[in-house]
């Protein structure tokens, strides 16, 4: 029988067990199986809901694999003074003097987590160049309640390839590869892919660059207009030519009758009618300059789009609407990119245990209203799985994967914030 618990900071569940199970289990051991299940689903944590580090790194295998990179930078929010430069694939050198070659992960975020001040050396691709810098970050008290927010998927038209064993943090500058007789319109494609390029650092440069953009497409387009000539309709409705018969009082079934029948004629005139089918192919590579005069394959990265559809494609307007953001993904070959994070700007030692901010993030939504530390967060109206409203309060079980993308409501001390509350989405690049 379904067991559903209550609305009040507590999920839905739906257990269902059948009597062939209790016969098989016995009973008592089928309510224990129940109440583990269910202690399961009130621990389970799903969704990252606040910021475990001040920065998180990963050792990436086709971007400077010796070293660890930086993966997110919570959009500076999480330490102080605000570093531009430190930013989502830069690459730290060292951190409190220690060498980040070779060192784990782990040990990272032992150094950063146990200290107040981090003092990091790291390299960031600017502007063609792989510039290094020093800064020393301030780490803010608590951490950063925030969730990053789901990204779009890879359409089934594009696929993404990369050459794993590549790597493509020693490549500064990019030019483009023209060939063929439409080199205007794919200069203007390519410019639209070469933009992200921009974005990561690189430079575009005419002479000797590290990599080129080159670019295959094809574009069929079949309009055509059919006359099609007036015809007429007609429906017969009624019953289905069985007939009752009433002779001389004497009641019977006959084959034929047309008892209820009607009969419709529809006139539809003259008219054009246009059909269009269309095949577009788009195949944008990163080619290793190096490479071009020898027997190893340049290509190193690729985007390849193919779509048959029933409606005119115009390619130009179609890469800058949607295939040209594919190129956030570079150098790898599936959605690792997200670029959106939804945040309070408010800091938290351990807010499903004890929501005290600790800390606020200047220039926040939440500083604006008032909000600053040592508030304590009394409640807060979130959507659970099914779209139910329901409440968090202090010592009520806690659902991570809900709290931050559809809060709408919460109250800091004696403060409430109404709909909409202190939630705010933050724009910048981050590795999933």
């Amino acid at each position: 029988m379904p067991f559903t618990g209550l609305c009040n900071g507590t999920a839905k569940y739906d257990a269902r067990l059948s009597l062939h199970g209790l016969c098989h289990l016995g009973l008592l051991q089928a309510v224990v199986s129940m109440l583990l299940f269910l202690c399961a689903g009130t621990l389970r944590s799903s969704a990252q809901y606040q910021a475990e580090h001040m920065i998180e790194v990963k050792r990436l295998s086709n971007w400077a694999p010796e070293y660890l990179t930086v993966t997110n930078t919570w959009n500076n929010m999480t330490f102080a003074p605000v570093t531009t430069n430190l930013k989502c694939m830069s690459v730290i050198v060292s951190v409190n003097g220690q060498d980040t070659r070779d060192m784990e992960e782990s040990d990272f975020y032992r150094i950063i987590d146990s200290e107040e001040e981090v003092m990091l050396v790291y390299q960031t691709k600017v502007m063609g160049q792989n510039k290094e810098y020093k800064c020393t970050l301030k780490k803010r008290k608590g951490k950063l309640l925030a969730s990053t927010y789901p990204s779009a998927e890879i359409m089934p038209t594009v696929s993404l390839l990369s050459d794993s064993d590549i790597d493509f943090f020693k490549f500064n500058t990019f030019d483009y590869r023209l060939m063929g007789d439409d080199q205007l319109m794919d200069k203007t494609i390519m410019e639209v892919f070469a933009e992200h390029l921009k974005a990561k650092g690189l430079k575009r440069s005419t002479t000797a660059p590290d990599i080129y953009l080159y670019l295959t497409k094809d574009v069929n387009q079949k309009i055509e207009s059919v006359y099609v000539p007036s015809y007429t309709t007609t429906t017969t409705t009624g019953d289905t030519g069985i007939g009752i018969s009433n002779f001389l009082g004497i009641r019977g079934v006959s084959v034929g009758g047309n008892t209820g029948k009607a009969t419709t004629r529809t006139e539809e005139t003259g008219t054009m009618r246009t059909n269009v089918t269309a095949d577009a192919y788009l195949e944008l590579s990163v080619l290793e300059a190096s490479k071009l005069n020898s027997d190893t394959p340049p290509v190193i990265w690729q985007l390849t789009y193919s779509e048959h559809k029933t409606s005119e494609i115009r390619l130009l307007e179609y890469v800058k609407e949607h295939l040209g953001k594919y190129m956030l993904q570079y150098p790898f070959h599936e959605s690792m990119f997200g670029e959106y994070i939804a945040t309070w700007g408010v800091l938290c030692e351990n807010f499903a245990v004890n929501p005290t901010i600790s800390d606020v993030v200047p220039g926040s939504k939440a500083e604006a209203l008032g909000c600053k530390k040592d508030d304590v967060i009394k409640y807060v109206r979130y959507n659970d799985t099914d779209g139910d409203f329901c409440t968090y309060r202090p010592g009520e079980n806690f659902y991570r994967d809900r709290i931050i993308k559809t809060a709408n409501m919460m109250q800091i001390g004696k403060q409430k914030i109404t709909k909409g509350g202190i939630t705010e989405f933050c724009n910048y690049v981050f590795i999933k």
